[in-house]
């Protein structure tokens, strides 16, 4: 089975014509050498990704044109609160992501833009997009789902007067920098030296200085504070704040760990136990014994029984490979007794690699086939209602006040004598479900599925959402106002077997 990432990159990659590339599993950190520079449409290099890196990882699109779409990347919803509710339509690309939501649009070359509530990321950017899973563990979902190369322009609303911190890449060029695009070429220096380490305002106003002098024209003169100015602007922007992040977070990593020769593919299970014990840092006395993976994804469960008793416990198996994770499980579950290594991410994975070489697997049902085995059981209750069609306006509103006059089904009492509905567009052939009642019944069965994310949940289980909408055929009293109602109904596309 083809993994849940590679399929999607295929998809965008083929269909959409979008560059992507492969992210570390529950993470956002590129796995190619240079970052989104490596993004890719060429399937036959995508269709490797999986040998080369495993299933598990997640996926990025390239932003901006020529090679993806803007995309607007709400951080803070409760921010962006009074736009997003216009920003939304059926035109628009919509996702849901670990902690917030993104929206996509026609790709222009303008660069980053940082708002109060997120980002607008062009060119020079990426982001995560579904099924991908976030580091907080939530997966990342369609919403709206980008059914063609056609995107709608970034509403002016979004941009205001804000700028671009630039694109950081300088196109080749011949003879100087003219007065006329003096300004942003030496902004798109500043970023590049911010995405070089380079924060503080001394070293940049002075690095500005000197680009001016070599490569730009000095005619009219710069101003006696242009660089200063350039430079605090670029040292207070967010591109600046993550590079001193990232600066101080290095500087408090610990050692590199010890070199641990891995264990080959083909060795014997004992060598592999020897090499998780030694990375557990162990006492001689104390061995590894049964291994549990409960199921074959990194959202699932993992116990490492030791011979004293102790269990080594993750609630997920990605934890393993996660900074800090490994050593942090280990030392709880042995009383501060194990002395384990500090790990670099390599080590982390070889780690991952030998205990799923000698774990026992156990097999659970994925997510998606949770939703589809509670979508048959739904079936299986459902009642038939034919005689209606979808064409037009009149035929639609005639099917609302149909299923609207039928006696509510609540699975939640017991007893009832009314079935759920399913619809069937006599001229189409098409079979819908009422959204309503799918809803309450997947709230029944436990799902614990919020409003937001459920549409996506169940596109996994074989279901499109449709919202229609019907209107009244005309009255015979022409002074009679014309009503009109909507409905969520959820279409078989590819239904499961009953």
């Amino acid at each position: 089975m083809t993994a849940p990432c590679l399929q999607a990159a295929l998809h965008l990659a083929r269909d959409l014509d979008w560059h992507v590339l492969p992210v570390q599993p529950h993470g956002k950190a590129p796995l190619t050498r240079h970052g989104v520079k490596d993004a890719t449409k060429d399937l036959d290099e995508i269709a490797s990704w999986e040998s080369r890196y495993g299933p598990d990882f997640n996926l990025g699109a390239a932003c901006g044109a020529p090679l993806g779409p803007d995309v607007l990347d709400v951080d803070d919803l409760s921010a962006a609160a009074f736009m997003l509710p216009v920003l939304r339509n059926d035109a628009t690309p919509e996702s849901a992501t670990g902690r917030g939501e993104q929206l996509f649009y026609a790709g222009t070359t303008r660069g980053t833009i940082s708002l109060g509530f997120g980002e607008l990321r062009s060119v020079g950017s990426y982001v995560v997009v579904p099924p991908s899973i976030h580091p907080n563990g939530k997966e990342y979902v369609w919403l709206n789902e980008p059914r063609s190369r056609a995107l709608p322009p970034v509403p002016v609303a979004v941009i205001g007067d804000k700028q671009s911190a630039g694109v950081g890449e300088l196109p080749a060029r011949e003879g100087k920098v003219g007065h006329g695009e003096r300004h942003d070429h030496l902004k798109d220096v500043a970023v590049r030296l911010l995405r070089g380490g380079i924060t503080d305002v001394p070293t940049l106003a002075h690095l500005l200085r000197g680009e001016y002098e070599v490569n730009c024209e000095h005619d009219p003169p710069a101003r006696a504070d242009e660089f200063q100015k350039l430079a605090e602007w670029a040292a207070h922007t967010r591109m600046a704040s993550r590079e001193r992040n990232r600066a101080e977070h290095a500087q408090r990593e610990e050692p590199e760990a010890p070199a641990f020769t891995q264990p080959p593919v083909g060795a014997p299970v004992a060598e592999h136990r020897a090499y998780i014990r030694r990375l557990a840092g162990l006492a001689v006395d104390i061995e590894i014994g049964e291994v549990k993976r409960f199921g074959g994804s990194v959202r699932d469960g993992m116990q490492i029984e030791l011979s004293t008793g102790q269990v080594i416990d993750f609630a997920h198996q990605s934890e393993v490979t996660m900074f800090g994770g490994w050593r942090r499980a280990v030392v709880a579950a042995t009383d501060g007794l194990a002395r384990p290594p500090a790990l670099k991410e390599p080590q982390l994975m070889a780690l991952y690699g030998s205990l799923c070489r000698v774990a026992h697997t156990e097999r659970h049902m994925t997510e998606a086939e949770q939703h589809t085995e509670t979508l048959r059981e739904f079936l299986a209750l459902t009642e038939p209602v034919i005689g209606f069609e979808l064409t037009t306006a009149a035929t639609r509103f005639r099917l609302i006040e149909a299923l609207r006059q039928r006696e509510r089904w609540d699975p939640f009492e017991r007893g009832t004598l009314a079935s759920p509905a399913e619809v069937t567009d006599e001229r189409a052939g098409d079979h819908y479900l009422r959204g309503g009642e799918l809803w309450d019944y997947f709230r029944f069965k436990g799902a614990g599925l919020g409003p937001r994310e459920f549409p996506g949940r169940m596109a996994m289980a074989g279901l499109e959402h449709a919202t229609i909408s019907g209107r009244e055929p005309m009255p015979l009293d022409p002074s009679s106002r014309r009503r009109t109602a909507h409905m969520v109904l959820y279409r078989l596309a590819t239904g499961p077997e009953r």
